[in-house]
């Protein structure tokens, strides 16, 4: 039996939505935090018996039907040598933010089996250990927010460095994010060589970005990234949020699945892209800090929702688990959702 995702996504009835959950490999679940307290949040991703063990912690606690290994979307930089520091409450925090376009010239150097064996080591590992019917998803920070993260040293910031770039020097900027392009591309690769299924590639901080440079320069830049990896025929899935004023321009990009935050209803956002995409999504992570009633009450009405939508689609949240969620209640969501009611 293959993953009931991809026979989902292909059409074929398995009887239900399958379900995960981003951020699923977190702070919620009391064994991470053991593991956390032991070790930083790096030693984690670089050593892949850690990786693995934490990525199918999901598996073993919710039975979701995607394992994502973990990881970080900045463990590309992290691997080349940038220094980045992981800070309780904060994110990421860049020792040396990236200032000058020579600094994104050093990723045409980026060998993945050499900077980020590691990623590779972990997927290997988990696609041996995963469970009958589960999907292995790898990830990755798009052009755009990797950028954000490295020019601006740290994310949740007004994001003014990178705009300085965008409105004052837009050649130079083009240039970077097609560096990263590169280098994504090849890492991405490397992540289906070593096990992953489908790809699901995370633009958190796209919301920043104006229409006519969407339009104009990053659409053809995503659109070039999706279509170097179709060969591979594996899934490829698009997440950003807050992003109302791009969401119509979607449609011309060449991903299969857009995952959906909670600020628009799936339904709204299979229209707005002219019905062309399985989506994914898109309940509110906050609902889950509620009670079981209002839990299933939310799940069904998402559910009822993905019922009306042009493809098949997969139940997930909007945005990544919080790290206050109690376990119960991601396990009150995850069985709702696989009821049987398709």
């Amino acid at each position: 039996m293959g993953s009931l995702i991809l026979k989902h996504l292909s059409g074929e009835s398995i009887g239900r939505f399958p379900v995960w959950i981003m951020r699923q490999a977190g702070r919620y679940l009391p064994r991470y935090r053991q593991i956390r307290k032991q070790h930083s949040f790096w030693e984690m991703v670089t050593t892949p018996d850690l990786a693995c063990e934490v990525s199918c912690l999901p598996l073993n606690e919710l039975d979701v039907d995607a394992a994502i290994f973990f990881s970080d979307i900045l463990s590309l930089p992290y691997g080349m040598g940038v220094k980045i520091e992981m800070r309780e409450s904060v994110g990421p925090v860049i020792d040396k933010p990236w200032q000058h376009r020579a600094d994104f010239e050093a990723l045409q150097k980026f060998q993945p089996q050499r900077d980020t064996r590691f990623v590779g080591d972990a997927l290997s590992l988990l696609r041996r250990r995963l469970p009958e019917g589960k999907l292995l998803i790898g990830f990755a920070g798009a052009p755009w927010t990797v950028a954000c993260y490295l020019i601006e040293g740290r994310g949740k910031s007004q994001f003014l460095e990178i705009k300085k770039w965008l409105w004052g020097s837009p050649a130079d900027l083009t240039f970077c994010l097609h560096a990263l392009f590169r280098a994504t591309k090849d890492y991405l690769n490397f992540q289906l060589d070593s096990g992953a299924q489908a790809l699901q590639l995370f633009d958190t901080w796209l919301s920043e970005m104006p229409v006519d440079f969407f339009s104009n320069h990053y659409l053809p830049l995503l659109n070039e990234l999706f279509d170097s990896l179709k060969p591979r025929k594996a899934p490829l899935i698009f997440y950003s949020k807050s992003v109302g004023h791009l969401l119509p321009h979607f449609e011309k990009l060449h991903m299969d699945v857009l995952s959906v935050d909670h600020s628009v209803p799936l339904d709204e956002a299979d229209a707005a892209t002219s019905h062309k995409f399985c989506l994914q999504g898109n309940l509110d992570p906050a609902v889950l800090l509620s009670d079981e009633p209002t839990i299933r009450k939310q799940t069904r009405s998402l559910v009822e929702c993905a019922k009306r939508l042009s493809h098949p689609a997969i139940l997930n949240l909007g945005h990544g688990i919080l790290p206050m969620t109690p376990v119960e209640n991601a396990r009150v969501f995850i069985e709702e959702a696989r009821a049987l009611w398709i």
